[in-house]
C-alpha cells in the first residue's frame, strides 16, 4: 500500500477545506492520503457532522485515492466529537471518533477502535492522544481491539496528530508499543512549524507542531 502523509505547517494558510482538492492533486496515484488532526475542521467552531461529510465528499470528488481527514464536528446539535473520516470514490467509507481526549478537550469520546476498508486495503485509524497513551491499561485495551479488527502486517495503524515532539521518547515509546503489540506498521501524520503554546498537566510547556511524520 502506498500512503502519503500530508504534513502541513502549523501556521500555513492551507488549513481549510477549499485547499484539500489541490493537496490531493499533488499526491494523486497513491492508495491512501492522510491529513493531520484538525484538517480541515479545527476547534474554532464545531461543524455539523452532516456538513463535514458533504464538504469532504465534494472536496475529494476528482480524487481516485482514498483519503483520511476530519476534525471537530457536532452530532445532533449537542454532541461534540473529534473525528476522522475515510473518503473514497465519493463516499464516506468509515468514521472514527477520538477515544482519548487530551487534557480539557471538550469532546465526547468514541466507544471503540474501527477498521477502515476500501478496495483491497485496510488500516486502523487513531487520533493523536489515542496513540500517545501507551503502554497503559487503556492502551492495551485499544491494542486488543485493533488486533480483533485486523491490525497486522497488511493493516497498518494510521495516526492523525496535531501533537508535539513526535521524535521524542514521549512519543516514540508509545508508537513502538503499538507497532510491537499489534505486529503492524505504524504511521503518524504530524504538523511542522511552531504552533500555539500549551502546558502539560505536569507543568511542562511547549508548542504544538515541530514535525516528525
Amino acid at each position: 500500500m502506498k500512503i502519503a502523509l500530508v504534513q502541513l505547517d502549523a501556521k500555513d494558510t492551507l488549513w481549510s477545506i477549499k485547499f484539500i482538492p489541490n493537496l490531493l492533486d499533488l499526491v494523486n496515484g497513491v492508495d491512501l492520503v492522510v491529513f493531520p488532526e484538525c484538517m480541515p475542521f479545527d476547534a474554532t467552531r464545531f461543524i455539523p457532522i452532516d456538513d463535514a461529510i458533504k464538504n469532504l465528499i465534494e472536496a475529494g470528488k476528482e480524487c481516485k485515492s482514498a483519503f483520511i481527514a476530519g476534525g471537530y464536528v457536532i452530532e445532533d446539535n449537542t454532541t461534540k466529537r473529534n473525528a476522522v473520516f475515510l473518503v473514497h470514490k465519493n463516499k464516506i467509507k468509515g468514521t472514527y471518533f477520538k477515544r482519548r481526549p487530551w487534557q480539557d478537550e471538550d469532546i465526547k469520546p468514541g466507544s471503540s477502535v474501527v477498521c477502515f476498508q476500501w478496495d483491497e486495503f485496510s488500516c486502523i485509524p487513531l487520533i493523536c492522544a489515542d496513540a500517545a497513551d501507551n503502554p497503559s491499561q487503556f492502551g492495551t485495551k485499544m491494542m486488543y481491539e485493533a488486533i480483533e479488527r485486523g491490525a497486522g502486517k497488511n493493516t497498518p495503524i494510521v495516526v492523525c496528530s496535531y501533537g508535539s515532539g513526535l521524535n521524542t521518547p514521549d512519543w516514540q515509546e508509545p508508537l513502538q508499543s503499538w507497532s510491537s503489540g499489534c505486529e503492524a506498521p505504524v504511521l503518524i501524520c504530524g504538523v511542522s512549524g511552531k504552533g500555539a503554546a500549551f502546558k502539560e498537566d505536569n507543568g511542562d510547556e511547549g508548542f504544538f507542531g515541530g514535525g516528525g511524520s
